[in-house]
């Protein structure tokens, strides 16, 4: 993973900022597994599967743009540049998404994605996320990807069960 960092902006900065605070990830990720990053104050549940734990990238509370760079280079985003979103980001049809919810990327998201708009989407169709309760780890230390599209039965299914107030 040389070469990868995961940079934080605060309250409407800019990448430049965000190089700044920044978690630099090293070692070698095997086919089919996660790259864990947590605040130090984190579930014990999170803290057993982190990699790295208690940098300035990982103070994150919501509405703060997170990327992942690679060689200096934004290649993914949650979040913009510029842009303080007040209490969380908008996923999916949700206000405030990033703000106390558990969000995970669809399976059939294959490539990082750096314009927010699209990647956030309007609704769970549209949306490259799918946007669960409050401390809904099922998925941790896994993710699941595929070439197929998602089907947004299963992925309305997924959030009914775990997202009761939707």
């Amino acid at each position: 993973m040389s070469g990868y960092a995961i940079w934080k902006i605060a309250n409407g900065g800019d990448w430049a900022e965000g190089q700044g605070n920044n978690a630099d990830l090293s070692g070698t990720l095997a086919a089919g597994d996660v790259f864990i990053l947590c605040n130090s104050s984190s579930d014990a549940a999170i803290l057993a599967e982190a990699d790295i734990t208690g940098t300035q990238a990982s103070n994150f509370n919501g509405d703060d743009a997170v990327g992942l760079a690679y060689n200096g280079v934004i290649i993914d985003a949650v979040g913009t540049e510029g842009s303080d979103p007040g209490s969380g980001w908008h996923v999916a049809g949700i206000s405030n998404a990033t703000a106390n919810h558990t969000l995970v990327r669809k399976a059939s998201v294959t490539n990082g994605n750096t314009d927010w708009v699209t990647s956030a989407g309007t609704d769970e169709v549209s949306s490259e996320w799918i946007v669960l309760g409050q401390d809904t780890w099922t998925n941790l230390g896994s993710h699941v990807m595929n070439n197929e599209p998602e089907e947004p039965s299963k992925v309305s299914l997924e959030r009914a069960k775990s997202h009761p107030e939707i």
